[in-house]
C-alpha cells in the first residue's frame, strides 16, 4: 500500500475558461457590430470592458480549479481524498485527451456508475514539476496493479468475457504517447482581429442584412405562389369531387347564382392569425395539401354563390329538422345586400354595424305521397315569405338534391306550391328561374 499526495487542477472552472475565450470575445464583437451604426467609438468601450471580464474570469478559474488530492493505492483499488474509494473492477475506461486536450501525465478515468475522475496538470509550470513526478509515480504504481489484475484475469479460464483490465492497462500506456499540441493567441493579435472586425464589420452586417431580407422576401413569395397553385389544385379536386353527390335543383330570382360544393378545410382556431405577407400562408397550405392528398376526409357543404355581388352561403338545415327517415330536407336561403333586419333588443344599443338580410334554413317533404299546401305551414317557411314580403329586391334561393330522393318532377311540384304562395302574398315571381347544376 502506497500512498501519494499532489497538486493538480479540476474541471471546476470549465465555465471561467469558456467565458474567457470564446463567449466574451463574441460578445464584445457582436456588441460593437450592433452599435457600430450608432457610434463609432463603441468598440473602443467593449474591449476594455471585454478585457476586463476576460482577466476576472481567468481569476476566477485560477483559484477554483487547483486541488489538492491524497491517493492511498493497493492491489484491489486505491482511496482517494476528494473522489473517494475506487475498485479497479469499477473502472469503465481511462480515456485519452485527444491532441488537443490536457497534456501528459493529465488523466481521467471513467467508471461504471457514470462518474469522472479528473486530475489535469500544467508540464510549462516549474512549479508543479513535483506534483507532477509524484502523480506519474502514482499512474505508475496504477500501471503495475492493473498489469497484475490483467494476468491473474487471464489465467483464469473460466472467465469467457473481454479482458477488461487488458483494455485499461493499453488505454494507460497510450496516454503516455498522447501528443498536445498548444495554440496560444496573442493580445496583440486578438486587438488587430478586432480592428479587422471593425473596419469591415458595417459593410459585412449591411450585406448580410441585404441578403436575408432577399431570403425572407423570396420565402415569403413562394408561400403565396404554393398557396394560389395549392388553392387552383383545391378547387379543380373539389369540383370532380363534388360529381358524386349527384345534380342539385334550384329555383331563385338570381340569375347569377350557382350552386356548389365546398369541402370543410378546417384551421387550427387556437393559432394566432398571421398578416404577413407570405407567412399568413403557411398554415393553409398546411391544411390545403392535406385536403389534395386525401379530399374524401373532409366533410362538404352544399352552398350557393354569386361571385358578382361577394355572395356566398352555406344552405343549412332548421334548427327544428327532426331525424325522421320519411321526410327530406329542403333548403331555403334569402339576401338582402341593401337592407337590414330591426335590430334586436339582445344586440347592445350601440351596435351600428350594418348587417345585410340573410338567412339560411330548411323545411321538410314527404318522400312519398301528394304534395300540398301543407308543406308550407311552418315557421321556418313563413319567417321566409315574411322577408321577401317586407324587402323588395331579395333574392330567394330553393334548392334540393337529387341524391336525397327529390326528384325534378317533385321539385317542380313544390315550386309551383311555392310560386302560388308567393303570387297570393304579393310577391312577384317574375323573375323566378330553375336551373340545374353539378349534372354530369
Amino acid at each position: 500500500m502506497k500512498q501519494f499526495t499532489f497538486k493538480y487542477h479540476n474541471n471546476k472552472g470549465a465555465l471561467y475558461v469558456l467565458s474567457s475565450f470564446f463567449i466574451i470575445p463574441l460578445v464584445v464583437i457582436l456588441g460593437s457590430f450592433a452599435l457600430v451604426e450608432y457610434s463609432s467609438w463603441a468598440l473602443w468601450v467593449f474591449i476594455p470592458l471585454g478585457v476586463g471580464a476576460i482577466v476576472y474570469c481567468m481569476f476566477r478559474y485560477i483559484k477554483i480549479s487547483k486541488d489538492i488530492d491524497t491517493i492511498t493505492i493497493d492491489s484491489e483499488g486505491f482511496s482517494s481524498k476528494n473522489y473517494g474509494r475506487v475498485q479497479y473492477d469499477d473502472i469503465e475506461s481511462i480515456p485519452s485527451y485527444g491532441g488537443l486536450g490536457q497534456p501528459f501525465p493529465s488523466t481521467k478515468i471513467k467508471l461504471k456508475n457514470g462518474k469522472k475522475i479528473v486530475w489535469n496538470f500544467n508540464p510549462q509550470n516549474q512549479k508543479s514539476k513535483s506534483d507532477i513526478e509524484t502523480f506519474i509515480a502514482f499512474r505508475n504504481e496504477l500501471l503495475r496493479n492493473l498489469e497484475d489484475k490483467a494476468e491473474q484475469y487471464s489465467k483464469n479460464e473460466e472467465k469467457q468475457t473481454e479482458n477488461l483490465f487488458a483494455r485499461l492497462v493499453q488505454q494507460l500506456k497510450s496516454s503516455k504517447k498522447q501528443n498536445y499540441k498548444y495554440i496560444t493567441l496573442s493580445l496583440s493579435v486578438a486587438v488587430a482581429l478586432l480592428m479587422i472586425a471593425r473596419t469591415c464589420g458595417e459593410d459585412f452586417i449591411q450585406n448580410k442584412r441585404k441578403r436575408e431580407a432577399k431570403e425572407l422576401t423570396n420565402m415569403a413569395l413562394k408561400m403565396e405562389i404554393d398557396y394560389e397553385s395549392n388553392r387552383a389544385k383545391a378547387q379543380k379536386i373539389a369540383t370532380d369531387y363534388s360529381r358524386k353527390f349527384g345534380p342539385v335543383s334550384l329555383f331563385t330570382n338570381d340569375p347569377k347564382a350557382k350552386i356548389e360544393f365546398i369541402p370543410e378545410i378546417e384551421s387550427d382556431p387556437y393559432t394566432p392569425k398571421i398578416n404577413i405577407f407570405g407567412l399568413r400562408r403557411e398554415e393553409d397550405n398546411k391544411n390545403l395539401e392535406k385536403y389534395i392528398n386525401n379530399p374524401d376526409h373532409v366533410a362538404y357543404h352544399m352552398t350557393v354563390v354569386n361571385s358578382s355581388i361577394d355572395f356566398f352561403s352555406v344552405m343549412s338545415k332548421s334548427i327544428f329538422t327532426s331525424d325522421d327517415s320519411d321526410y327530406i330536407p329542403v333548403y331555403l336561403t334569402v339576401y338582402n345586400p341593401n337592407e337590414s333586419l330591426p335590430v334586436s333588443k339582445f344586440r347592445a344599443v350601440k351596435d351600428t354595424v350594418f348587417r345585410p338580410i340573410h338567412v339560411s334554413t330548411s323545411i321538410e317533404l314527404p318522400l312519398k305521397g301528394n304534395l300540398t299546401q301543407d308543406v308550407l305551414k311552418n315557421m321556418d317557411y313563413a319567417s321566409i315569405r315574411s322577408i321577401l314580403s317586407l324587402y323588395k329586391e331579395t333574392f330567394f334561393y330553393l334548392a334540393a338534391k337529387d341524391l336525397d330522393g327529390i326528384s325534378v318532377e317533385r321539385f317542380e311540384k313544390l315550386k309551383e306550391i311555392i310560386t302560388a304562395d308567393f303570387e297570393k302574398h304579393g310577391i312577384s315571381t317574375e323573375n323566378f328561374q330553375t336551373q340545374r347544376f353539378n349534372v354530369q
